[in-house]
């Protein structure tokens, strides 16, 4: 089972339509998929999949679905995961995350027909860095959910260059770098917007495997022949 985890070089960059865009193509090819986002501020209610949640985007968008309660960590405040988690009285553990999503995948398995592929694409909350707890953040998480393809989505937008040169230094400086560098257009288009990805590549910052256009997820299309052209995973 190829599992992908969907990363962001900040918060707000476009990883739910990354991930919903990536799902529905998947599903259209004729591969199961699954779609989660264990870890989500700014929820309200307890339903499962909570309607207008990125958990719910998810789950419409992928071919399976999961009866377990998603997210996870359903969390009330729109603000940092551990502080949302903290006014809450809760805290956020990677192992009951692992366990949720080995779950919720073990669920989906028997139902998924024996000639399909069956991805699963896992959504974290913020940036990179943004941490879930006192002593960890969605970099400790990507490693808790290895071995997983790592895609970081960054913004097609000012500041790109900076933001993802830094995400990527420091990424590599744990030794997991991503495996895919993903640009997603701006909900606030500027004058740098559609430049980017060709001075990412000039400036030997990272080379995109997908670019996606203001309301247009055609692009997502070649991150999906890499996907599928390549070893699903990577053992590190």
């Amino acid at each position: 089972m190829p599992r992908v985890v969907i990363l962001g070089a900040g918060t707000g960059v476009g990883k739910t339509r990354v991930s919903v865009a990536l799902l529905r193509a998947l599903t259209d090819r004729g591969h199961a998929t699954l779609g989660l986002k264990p870890v989500e501020s700014g929820v309200l209610g307890t339903a499962n999949n909570p309607p207008g949640s990125d958990a719910a985007s998810l789950a419409d968008a992928a071919s399976h679905r999961t009866t377990l309660r998603s997210p996870l960590y359903a969390l009330r405040d729109p603000v940092s995961p551990h502080l949302a988690a903290r006014n809450q009285g809760l805290g956020i553990k990677l192992a009951s995350i692992q366990n949720w999503v080995r779950e919720a995948e073990t669920a989906v398995t028997p139902l998924v027909s024996s000639d399909s592929a069956f991805w699963s694409v896992i959504e974290t909350a913020g940036g990179v860095f943004s941490p879930l707890a006192d002593r960890a953040t969605n970099f400790e998480l990507g490693l808790a959910l290895d071995p997983a393809i790592w895609i970081l989505v960054a913004a097609d937008a000012l500041g790109v260059l900076h933001d993802l040169s830094a995400t990527l230094q420091a990424m590599r400086a744990r030794s997991r770098g991503p495996d895919h560098v993903v640009l997603s257009a701006a909900r606030e288009p500027d004058a740098s917007t559609g430049c980017n990805n060709a001075e990412l590549d000039t400036l030997g910052i990272a080379s995109t495997s997908a670019v996606l256009a203001r309301n247009d997820d055609r692009g997502i299309a070649s991150l999906v022949e890499r996907l599928l052209n390549t070893p699903a995973f990577v053992e590190r």
